[in-house]
């Protein structure tokens, strides 16, 4: 099959969405299919056409509005590769791309995949514009997709009653990359005296990242962040560090993913804090690499980690307290950590690869 991941952004560019793409454009590409990438030169990559572990990738000139890319040169380049043949697979997580894909779908009569990864928040001085955006652009780029694919029930109900989509709809689950489930901790015979703590993630507001430094700020534990991402929230970030006066906090930056990994090496646990999730990539792969978890109970994060983690409220006092169950059920958290690692077991791509390539056939076979 010939797909085409269409994706505004892409590794080296930071996140969990660039990162599914990429994993699964890598997985699909192994299996013998012929794969495109088509997205921005943002976050990183050289403008043009590369070859990539199998995988020709070609990055396009964007201007970004709204913290989303604008890629004068997609609907061209679309137009002269995608066909009635190929199966273009449209990763929604901003603006104004899944419109372009839209567009060239009907002039080009091919069917394309949405995958809403996330649906998005207003952020910024554009996010006045984003109900009328998802109202007339997003909900018609969903209900002419030949499937929508999401992560999470309530992202499926949303695609259906809010968004009308009457087309075949599945939630598909995020893939793991095996270079987690291979991550060599040390043993944790002994509760720490300092605990480390790892956020691997954009600094948005979405990440509540806030209350998570007043928690550092009211606690009696000794306690370490380490902070991994970039964001529009890195200036208050920075001032708020500074108002509680936090030594105890390091700022990483945008990182790649080898960095990344001896972080999780070295944690003792992971902490996320978040308001909202779909399906956090990062909760996976702590899972995959036996590192235990404080997250918030709140949508996308709670239903993943109950039973293999710590959940708290999405508070400070809440997350406060998480630091003292971490220290309070010590002795449970091998148990906890190894139901984690048998979850994510069941998310490896190769496993995940084989579902994509029947929804594949199935949309060039026009039976859906």
């Amino acid at each position: 099959m010939k797909i085409i991941q269409v994706s505004a952004y892409y590794p080296p560019h930071l996140g969990g969405q660039e990162n599914v793409v990429q994993d699964l454009a890598r997985h699909v590409a192994a299996a013998g299919h012929e794969v495109h990438v088509l997205t921005s030169v943002k976050g990183g990559g050289k403008k043009g056409v590369s070859s990539e572990s199998g995988v020709r990738v070609t990055r396009l000139h964007g201007q970004e509005f709204g913290h989303a890319p604008i890629m004068s040169r997609l609907a061209p380049t679309l137009f002269g590769i995608a066909h009635s043949g190929s199966v273009v697979h449209l990763h929604i997580g901003q603006a104004f791309t899944p419109e372009i894909v839209w567009l060239v779908s009907k002039l080009r009569r091919f069917r394309y995949i949405a995958e809403l990864h996330i649906d998005f928040e207003p952020s910024g001085p554009a996010g006045m514009l984003l109900p009328f955006y998802k109202r007339f652009v997003l909900g018609r780029v969903l209900r002419s997709a030949a499937a929508v694919v999401v992560l999470n029930k309530r992202t499926l109900h949303l695609v259906r009653k809010t968004y009308g989509v009457k087309s075949k709809t599945v939630i598909m689950s995020n893939g793991i990359d095996e270079a987690y489930f291979n991550v060599a901790r040390g043993p944790q015979t002994v509760p720490p005296k300092q605990l480390r703590l790892l956020f691997v993630g954009r600094l948005s507001k979405q990440k509540n990242l806030g209350i998570l430094l007043q928690a550092l700020a009211d606690t009696s534990r000794n306690v370490h962040l380490d902070i991994v991402g970039e964001g529009d929230e890195r200036p208050a970030i920075v001032k708020m560090i500074q108002v509680y006066g936090l030594h105890n906090v390091t700022l990483h930056g945008r990182l790649e993913r080898h960095e990344v990994l001896k972080f999780y090496q070295t944690c003792d646990a992971l902490v996320m804090p978040s308001l909202y999730e779909a399906q956090p990539l990062v909760l996976l792969e702590a899972m995959a690499a036996r590192i235990p978890i404080i997250g918030t109970s709140v949508i996308g994060v709670a239903e993943h980690i109950w039973g293999v983690g710590i959940v708290v409220e999405p508070s400070p006092e809440g997350v406060a307290k998480g630091f003292e169950k971490f220290y309070e059920s010590y002795a449970a958290l091998p148990d906890m950590v190894q139901k984690g690692y048998a979850k994510a077991e069941k998310l490896r791509w190769r496993n995940l690869r084989t579902e994509y390539e029947a929804l594949y056939q199935e949309v060039l076979a026009n039976e859906i």
